[in-house]
């Protein structure tokens, strides 16, 4: 059901067009690679960015190898602090909207909503490099692939 939805979320976020950079950049995006120094991305990455051509987005990184805290439907409440702690360190999560400085390549994203409630209401910006269906952020800490249907 997630593949579906993101399926749909690309083809609804597509340009009919793309001729500026922002066009060029709405779509799905799958973390290809990053620094494994960052908690939330280890070695095999794993997350999702979806830009919108209204300027929205959204952001998901869960790493893999992260504790098993047993069963799907385990209740959260009987997870202990420790337990949450340790599910919680590889993720990180936000969605707000998205612009971009054609002159500068700079991309800022506005935290809106996070999983760290002291995100909510900052600006991120980044330098952006585009090729192609490859995305990179700042010194290529972060590459971006597009997902295509």
């Amino acid at each position: 059901m997630f593949y579906v939805i993101v399926i749909l979320a690309a083809i609804f976020a597509m340009p009919a067009k793309a001729d500026g950079l922002k066009d060029q950049l709405v779509g799905v995006w799958a973390l290809a690679s990053c620094n494994s120094a960052v908690p939330w991305c280890g070695v095999n990455p794993n997350g999702i960015q979806i830009l919108d051509a209204s300027g929205h987005y959204t952001i998901l990184h869960i790493a893999r190898g992260r504790p098993n805290n047993g069963r799907a439907d385990r209740p959260r409440d009987i997870i202990s602090a420790e337990e949450y702690k340790a599910i919680a360190m590889g993720v990180q999560a936000n969605f707000g909207t998205w612009s971009i400085d054609e002159a500068t390549k700079t991309m800022t994203w506005h935290i809106e909503g996070s999983l760290f409630p002291g995100a909510e209401g900052a600006d991120f910006k980044s330098t952006i490099s585009l090729s192609g269906d490859e995305l990179k952020l700042g010194n290529t800490t972060l590459v971006w692939r597009r997902i295509r249907n």
